[in-house]
């Protein structure tokens, strides 16, 4: 039998049925509601999501380091013709600070080889402007190679060199017009007759210095056969007591003459026999 609590009298037969002791019917409440009685804490019920404590900074670990930013410009790398500048600058700066050599000092040989002018120069004959004097500059310790238009530092630096130490100048076309014209600007009493040990022409070009002064101990004059209207031709000694001079003639063509191995041989065996003894 079913209880049908809708209609008016199901409500009725209800409370009839109902036990004594639940005399009326009372609402069902919220646990969450509920005090508890007597002199107890209020508990509060708090449905927010609590905060969760911070971690604690640990002792001893550094902090990262700031990155460089991405987007800042990258230095500028400097160019050739800036470094170029710098190393000139410098090179100056040290030949400030380095002291001039005073007249006579020096305690080492001065071999000096000039060349000529390169219009002379012919290319299918010659490597380049010379090559052969250059060449044999550089087979000579301590030599140097000026040009035919610097007789001034050649004479300055000359003059520097100690009394016991030799004076060696090789020229080649200009350069040997220019050689000739050192060793009789030395050979005066301004310079104090200042002797050249070897002098070497090599073809000079030139009509009017053809007289070895003389200050200078040994000559060697190479010149060509080809080439008589520029060259000096033979050279003759101002003091022959005093000058030992050797004339060659060669059959070969102005720019060729340096680049001749036995012209080079007879050059380099007069150089060494200079040298003989000298320590440097």
């Amino acid at each position: 039998m079913k209880t049908d609590l809708t209609t008016p009298g199901s409500y009725a037969q209800t409370k009839a049925l109902a036990p004594k002791n639940n005399s009326a019917l009372k609402p069902v409440l919220n646990p969450l509601d509920l005090k508890p009685t007597g002199s107890g804490p209020d508990y509060k019920v708090e449905l927010s999501s609590p905060k969760l404590p911070s971690a604690p900074s640990l002792p001893g670990v550094p902090s990262l380091p700031d990155f460089p930013s991405l987007n800042k410009p990258k230095p500028e790398v400097p160019t050739k013709e800036i470094v170029k500048e710098e190393i000139k600058e410098e090179i100056k700066a040290e030949a400030v600070k380095k002291p001039e050599a005073k007249e006579g000092s020096v305690k080492k040989p001065a071999i000096f080889f000039i060349k000529g002018l390169d219009i002379f120069s012919s290319p299918s004959n010659s490597e380049s402007g010379y090559a052969g004097l250059g060449r044999m500059a550089e087979a000579v310790d301590g030599s140097r190679l000026y040009g035919w238009d610097q007789k001034e530092e050649i004479i300055k630096e000359i003059k520097k060199v100690h009394p016991d130490y030799p004076v060696i100048l090789v020229g080649h076309s200009l350069g040997g017009d220019t050689a000739i014209e050192v060793a009789d600007e030395l050979d005066s009493l301004g310079n104090k007759f200042k002797g050249v040990d070897l002098l070497v022409t090599i073809d000079a070009v030139g009509f009017s210095h053809d007289i070895v002064p003389q200050n200078v101990k040994k000559h060697l004059n190479v010149f060509g056969e080809k080439s008589l209207f520029l060259n000096d031709g033979p050279h003759v000694a101002r003091r022959e007591e005093k000058t030992s001079v050797r004339n060659i003639l060669s059959p070969l063509d102005h720019t060729e003459i340096d680049d001749d191995r036995e012209i080079q041989f007879e050059i380099m065996s007069m150089i060494q026999e200079t040298l003989k003894g000298v320590i440097y």
